[in-house]
């Protein structure tokens, strides 16, 4: 990772086990966001993917805590579409 990412830090899970972690990534459009979502959906055990494309943010929903493979779909994202990756803290 760059200098300027930082690791995921999940929210602790809520009553049904649902983790959430929240990530900058460097979509400029629809096909970016697309792409993201069909990336990250794919994923056993991500239940739901919201994105926004205004604010750059990707807030991933998923049963247990799957940030390391999150981290390592949306960096390979990155390294084939030159696009930025950062990981918020969701605290």
């Amino acid at each position: 990772m760059g200098a300027s990412e930082s690791r995921p830090n999940p929210s602790p899970p809520d009553s049904s086990g649902i983790v959430t972690t929240t990530y900058s990534v460097g979509m400029t459009c629809s096909g970016c966001s697309g792409a993201v979502t069909r990336i990250l959906t794919k994923i056993e055990g991500v239940v739901g993917v919201e994105t926004d494309v205004e604010k750059k943010l990707v807030v991933v929903k998923s049963k247990g805590d799957r940030k390391e493979v999150c981290m390592e779909k949306l960096l390979k994202w990155k390294e084939n579409s030159g696009k930025f990756v950062e990981f918020k803290d969701t605290q």
